[in-house]
């Protein structure tokens, strides 16, 4: 009776931790999602697109998605699509648009326990998955819309799906392929590095294991597969194969790399960005590691900065080092069937994300990790694994406990900073330390925004004169999609010389960092207007301008609905839904 009450007792308070870290981390991914949403240059970008879609109806959504790798290159148009949805249900506003990426963000913590419990044990799982949910990397990467967003939850489901179905043991493996399929092809659409790497994953992995499904089920994968690329595939045909052509560009940079860079010097730095990348997702604290210089020679330098978080680097060396090193043994010797092909699965990933890394390890962005944002964990697992096979159970637990519970606290810690900073930001002048996970210089909240809006509206309502605003690259589409949003007509301003026209009736404004040189901005300004008075809202500065009599050379600018985007010159069509749906019938007519 004894053992029976304990072992009950054992699993209920099993799922009791895990209720609360699936709780924690769903908390830190909604508290005040709204106010505190990061809403910027692509964010306001695809607002726009989605819209229009609302206003005009599903046929404006796009055939392709947002531009990948810094070229006229487009994804896969999915991840519109899920925002389209994502408005309807909660509204379309900032925050309404990107709920569905919380949500994604938070699905991702379950989806994780599952694919780390097919290798590890329940409680070295849970351990993981207290990490894994208490990430600032991934709690900020959740916290707001962009198109890289969701690929922690669709890689994990992706590979989770493949390893179902090469399952021996797995009765519905067809089933699973099908899964996979439509996991993978939303993957390949979030990110250009993804649509590169996972069909390679993916091809390698089903070659080695050559699972044994019915070919009907392979029929569907493909048919999957197909029916999730078809815009982009209708888009081609329409367009004589643009969009494959800027693919094969890009493609061709990529592989060419900058020739001053060695082979060596970019190994060197790929481990490097990766050993302090993976410490940054589990820990939340940065790192540095001596750096290679850019040029033909393999140089190292380690600077002040360098040397401050040097300790931090050395740890994280060691721990993605072990964790490589333990992968590649458990490759060659892991007998069980199950946990062999998660070996297999896993080391094709990271081999295939770090050979796609190497000629870019110069330029690694942090958004790049999403790509493999589960493998820092996993690799963590492999270590704590080994210790719990050489050492006494007790000396294992207590290493496990306070490696886990010591990054989770960092993690923590980090998190509480950070929403103190994005708090503050509407009301001070935050000062923001080096930004390794989305880069930012100031932080800026789509509640400040609102201020901004509502003090720009009420000047706007006084004289109903058009607003003219200008700010630094980051805020103008976003602050100037605001005053869209509340039906105030508004223009970009930022060509203030060069004989542009100066309207009478005018509501004139700039706004920009509270830190910045406000007075070169002014002064970019003072040809042709005055400076009436600022207003500081935190982190960013509004000032109001007027324009001067002199400079005065028409009365009121009459807007008109342009009705959507058009494709600047030179740049591939993106055609819509409607636009497909016209075509046909203009042609069905012409027949007739």
């Amino acid at each position: 009776m004894k053992n029976k009450a304990f072992n009950s007792f054992k699993k209920r308070y099993f799922y009791i931790v895990f209720l609360v870290v699936l709780l924690l981390g769903a908390f830190l991914r909604f508290y005040h999602f709204s106010d505190w949403l990061h809403f910027e240059l692509d964010q306001s970008r695809d607002a726009k697109v989605i819209d229009l879609a609302i206003k005009e109806g599903p046929g404006a959504l796009p055939l392709l998605g947002p531009k990948a790798a810094g070229s006229f290159l487009r994804l896969g148009p999915v991840f519109y699509y899920f925002k389209y949805l994502s408005s309807l249900v909660f509204g379309n506003t900032p925050s309404g648009i990107a709920t569905i990426i919380m949500i994604f963000g938070i699905l991702a913590i379950p989806a994780f326990y599952i694919l780390v419990r097919r290798y590890f044990n329940k409680w070295t799982s849970i351990g993981l998955l207290l990490l894994f949910s208490t990430s600032l990397f991934l709690v900020m990467y959740s916290r707001f819309s962009w198109n890289p967003n969701p690929l922690p939850l669709f890689t994990i489901l992706a590979i989770y799906s493949l390893l179902r179905a090469v399952d021996r043991e797995e009765k519905n493996k067809g089933k699973w392929l099908l899964a996979a399929a439509f996991f993978i092809s939303v993957a390949t659409q979030l990110h250009f590095l993804a649509y590169v790497s996972f069909p390679v994953i993916t091809a390698a992995f089903l070659i080695i294991k050559r699972p044994k499904i019915k070919w009907a089920y392979w029929t569907g994968a493909i048919g999957i597969i197909l029916l999730m690329n078809f815009p982009v595939i209708l888009n081609e045909i329409k367009t004589g194969g643009d969009n494959f052509k800027e693919f094969k560009e890009v493609v061709s940079g990529k592989t060419e790399g900058k020739s001053e860079k060695s082979l060596l010097a970019k190994i060197v730095k790929n481990y490097s960005e990766n050993s302090v990348g993976h410490f940054l997702i589990l820990s939340s604290q940065n790192s540095e590691l001596p750096r290679v210089l850019r040029n033909p020679n393999l140089n190292i330098l380690c600077d002040q900065g360098c040397k401050k978080e040097l300790p931090y680097g050395i740890v994280a060396a060691i721990l993605f080092s072990s964790g490589l090193l333990l992968m590649l043994k458990n490759l060659v010797f892991e007998k069980d069937l199950r946990k062999k092909d998660f070996i297999v699965l896993i080391s094709l990933w990271f081999i295939a994300v770090f050979g796609l890394f190497t000629p870019l390890a110069f330029d690694i962005s942090p958004r790049f990790w999403l790509l493999v944002s589960a493998l820092p964990f996993i690799f963590l697992g492999f270590t704590l694994d080994f210790i719990g096979k050489i050492f006494p159970q007790r000396i294992a637990v207590a290493v496990a406990l306070i490696v886990i519970l010591g990054f989770s606290a960092s993690s923590l810690y980090r998190t509480y900073l950070r929403f103190t900073e994005l708090k503050n930001a509407p009301y001070k002048t935050v000062k923001v330390s080096a930004d390794r996970i989305l880069k930012e210089r100031q932080r800026v909240t789509m509640e400040q925004q609102y201020m901004i809006t509502n003090y720009i509206e009420s000047f706007y309502q006084k004289n109903k004169y058009p607003v003219y605003l200008n700010s630094s690259s980051f805020y103008r589409r976003s602050l100037l999609f605001d005053l869209s949003q509340r039906d105030i007509p508004e223009s970009d301003f930022r060509d203030a010389v060069n004989g542009h026209t100066v309207y009478r009736n005018g509501n004139y404004f700039l706004v920009y960092p509270t830190d910045s040189n406000l007075e070169g901005h002014l002064e970019d300004y003072s040809i042709s207007y005055d400076y009436v008075n600022k207003k500081q809202f935190g982190t960013l500065m509004v000032i109001q301008l007027a324009p001067k009599p002199e400079a005065i050379n028409a009365e009121e600018e009459i807007f008109e609905d342009s009705g959507g985007s058009k494709s600047a010159a030179g740049v591939p069509k993106r055609y819509t839904w409607q636009e497909i749906f016209d075509s046909t019938g203009s042609e069905d007519e012409e027949e007739e």
